[in-house]
């Protein structure tokens, strides 16, 4: 990822936030607190206490990592009184703070861009309407994920691993020099949604592998949890 591109994320980070929260701005309690099919622990509310959180902790300097499952059961368990408009209320409210420390830290804001990206098609599924924003921002957070995933693999496995996204993006193997080399090519989207979690075993399968990715997986795969059922 470019340098320029990265400038780019404070913006794209405030432009799929203000989406979703026109998106959810429209919907009663009710809504709010049905179970998102992809994160079966957690209501509507509760992803967006979480991505909201992440937003808080990181501005009081929370030590992190703050993705960790106790740090996002934190995240919801202290908007647990609020009602879905207080913590929309909550996550606009913390625009200016956090686009100074975006300037600070660029690689915090892609970051959490990236991970606002997978919760935004979690709720899609629920809200039953396009995403723009969130759609346009998808290279972006696959790039975040994307050598994370390779550095993974290779530690894990003793893989070089290439990937090539359908938006034209090539990213090859960090260390080619390793006994074992497999390239896949899928789609920004299903590339996110898979190292996420958001898909199943037979769906990341079915991404065009130039050798078999049992081992990658098996053991090296996903960012999040295990594949989707």
């Amino acid at each position: 990822m470019t340098y320029g591109v990265w400038m780019d994320a404070p913006r794209t980070y405030s432009a799929v936030r203000d989406e979703l929260i026109g998106s959810l701005g429209r919907i009663d309690q009710t809504a709010a607190l049905v179970t998102v099919p992809a994160c079966p622990t957690w209501t509507v509310k509760d992803v967006v206490a979480h991505v909201c959180g992440l937003n808080a902790e990181l501005l009081a300097d929370i030590p992190g990592p703050l993705g960790s499952d106790e740090a996002t059961t934190r995240q919801v368990a202290d908007r647990a009184s609020f009602s879905l408009r207080e913590v929309l209320d909550e996550w606009k409210s913390m625009d200016p703070a956090l686009h100074r420390r975006f300037g600070e830290n660029l690689g915090r804001a892609t970051a959490l861009l990236a991970d606002l990206v997978v919760h935004v098609y979690d709720l899609e599924e629920l809200l039953a309407q396009p995403t723009v924003a969130a759609a346009a921002a998808t290279p972006m957070s696959a790039h975040r994920y994307i050598p994370l995933l390779q550095e993974r693999v290779a530690d894990v496995t003793q893989t070089a691993l290439t990937i090539t996204l359908d938006d034209g993006s090539h990213w090859p193997a960090p260390d080619a020099e390793m006994v074992n080399s497999v390239a896949v090519e899928t789609s920004a989207h299903r590339f996110i949604r898979g190292v996420a979690g958001r898909l199943t075993r037979a769906d990341v399968e079915a991404f065009t592998w130039s050798a078999d990715p049992s081992d990658i997986l098996d053991r090296a795969w996903n960012q999040y949890g295990p594949f989707c059922t």
